[in-house]
């Protein structure tokens, strides 16, 4: 949460267009994909840290005990912490804040979270908990050399949380209890939109609390030093949110801040409490819908969508309506879920020789998905091989049924 860009700042811390403008319908319903595996509303998976609870359309992360939120946050266990406990069982508390990033040795606080947790127990045996969030390596606590490797490691981040561990199992005989382990990343040392090297962190981060018996929250993030225009900000936090939300290691994610706070440039709402660009794709980031749809022929039958991409942060799932000879309407006739993100195509589907075949796409993720793009112009589905004299297979030409059951060559 004490974002390093400012060091000794502490963070507390579809249109659908249908063939002669008539919606298609059909007797089949579209596929359903359940994407939920994790059984938690959207909402409660991406939380966001705030001074104080306000109604709002993101869930707040409070650097307080409270009952309306999942996950209770204390430093130290007061004989408030301690009632909280016996009239709330079973919540979970996060102890302090960034121990690495105030200088706190590990060994000290292994002793500081031991005491915590037998303190809280006492009072509720049900509780559960997770140490202070870790941050990223910086160079704060490196003394007179500071910026200098290894010392940015070494007192920060995985280093810290294994120092942590260790000390603890060697002064208490047993592993600390812990039910979920916290990161903070903000990718301050990579360069301004490099994704894929905060994730290749992050996932280090993931696997090392795995390792260590329990999944992980990424405890406060966002991109604070990443200089640039709003909207390419939001196709950023986009692929963010959707690499996330992809790993079922990480269990939850706190944005850093509801508000502006601490110098924080990318906040999620305004004095006004209006919702930023980054707040708007915080609360719903799926909105995109892919452009330029196209549908595109093979012989035998075959047939594929493809189109163009307004966003690179989720997979796409496409819909094939066909129109039989002689019927006046198009009818649902499968789906195709693609891989992604940055998909462009589906698979080739075969369909009856004769048909007329058009489609649409959509993006989805594990919480829902987008508005459909408009269907694209439908052809034909036909029997033989492109001309191979004056046509070739990357530029294919269609016949008419009749053409094609005669023999005749194609227009």
């Amino acid at each position: 949460m004490r974002s390093v860009v400012t060091i000794r700042a502490a963070l507390l811390c579809v249109i659908t267009a249908g063939c002669a403008d008539q919606p298609p319908a059909g007797p089949k319903p579209p596929t359903r994909v359940a994407r939920d595996y994790q059984n938690v509303p959207f909402n409660e998976f991406f939380v966001a840290w705030t001074p104080a609870y306000s109604p709002r359309p993101v869930q707040p992360q409070m650097f307080t005990v409270d009952a309306r939120q999942e996950r209770q946050f204390a430093d130290i266990a007061t004989q408030s912490v301690l009632d909280f406990a016996r009239a709330n069982p079973g919540r979970l508390y996060i102890n302090g804040d960034e121990p690495d990033q105030s200088c706190l040795a590990p060994a000290d606080y292994a002793v500081h979270y031991h005491d915590f947790v037998e303190f809280v127990r006492e009072a509720d045996p049900t509780a559960r908990f997770s140490p202070a969030g870790f941050t990223e390596p910086n160079y704060y606590c490196c003394g007179p050399y500071p910026g200098e490797e290894p010392c940015n490691t070494i007192k920060h981040g995985i280093s810290y949380a294994d120092q942590f561990y260790n000390a603890y199992e060697e002064r208490y005989g047993v592993a600390p209890p812990v039910d979920e382990w916290r990161f903070h990343d903000f990718g301050l040392a990579f360069s301004v939109g490099d994704l894929n090297g905060w994730w290749a962190r992050v996932q280090k981060e993931v696997a090392w609390s795995v390792a260590h018996g329990a999944k992980m929250v990424l405890g406060s993030w966002g991109f604070h030093g990443w200089s640039e225009p709003a909207s390419v900000y939001q196709e950023h936090l986009k692929q963010a949110i959707g690499l996330i939300m992809s790993d079922p290691r990480i269990v939850a994610a706190s944005y850093w801040s509801y508000e502006r706070w601490m110098g924080n440039p990318h906040h999620l709402v305004d004095e006004e409490g209006r919702l930023t660009p980054e707040g708007e794709t915080y609360v719903n980031p799926l909105t995109d819908v892919p452009v330029d749809v196209t549908t595109v022929g093979f012989a035998n039958g075959r047939a594929k969508l493809q189109w163009s991409n307004t966003t690179l942060a989720w997979a796409a799932e496409a819909e094939f309506w066909v129109k039989a000879p002689g019927s006046d309407s198009f009818v649902y006739n499968n789906t195709e879920r693609v891989a992604g993100p940055g998909a462009t195509q589906t698979p080739l589907d075969v369909f009856n020789i004769g048909d007329s075949v058009q489609g649409r796409v959509r993006y989805y993720n594990r919480f829902g998905q987008a508005a459909w793009s408009s269907f694209s112009k439908a052809v034909a589905a036909t029997v033989s091989e492109p001309n191979k004299k004056t046509g070739s297979r990357k530029s294919p030409r269609f016949c008419s049924l009749p053409a094609a059951i005669q023999g005749q060559p194609c227009d």
